[in-house]
């Protein structure tokens, strides 16, 4: 059974597939163990922060952490896809501010900017002949869910 947060992930990784004019072989709805034919993404929940407004309404600000993975075999071509990732996915988050309806909203303001980073990845551990490194580019979307009525039933 999916709820908001579940919906977020499934569009957030719907979006990145339709981010570049590079092919993203693989984007699961859940993240996997092994590594798929890259570029790959995998999103899922990371953290996040919630209040009550008052004694009867629920407010829930999930961050999404959204992960492109992409090979480090041609460091040429791994920085031309880490560029084009950068520069598009963040236009696809604005151009759809509420998910296709499944949350408030993607928080991206000036004073809470879409935060990113890229760095080298390792899938597997020392010794493991499936060991595999990628470069992974690293998105945290803050997003903000429908409001929701507190109920004791």
């Amino acid at each position: 059974m999916s709820n908001a947060i579940d919906d977020a992930v499934a569009r957030i990784q719907a979006l990145a597939l339709a981010s570049t004019d590079i092919e993203i072989k693989s984007a699961p709805d859940y993240p996997i163990e092994s590594v798929d034919p890259l570029p790959m993404v995998a999103s899922y929940h990371a953290g996040g922060q919630a209040h009550l407004s008052n004694k009867t309404m629920f407010h829930n600000f999930p961050e999404i952490m959204v992960e492109f993975h992409v090979s480090r075999i041609n460091l040429q071509q791994m920085a031309a896809q880490i560029n084009a990732i950068a520069y598009e996915f963040p236009r696809r988050l604005a151009g759809d501010p509420t998910l296709n309806g499944t949350v408030k909203t993607i928080v991206m303001t000036e004073d809470r900017p879409l935060t990113y980073n890229s760095r080298p990845f390792v899938w597997g551990q020392e010794g493991d002949r499936n060991r595999v490194q990628t470069q992974v580019l690293l998105f945290v979307v803050p997003i903000k869910l429908l409001p929701t009525p507190l109920t004791t039933a």
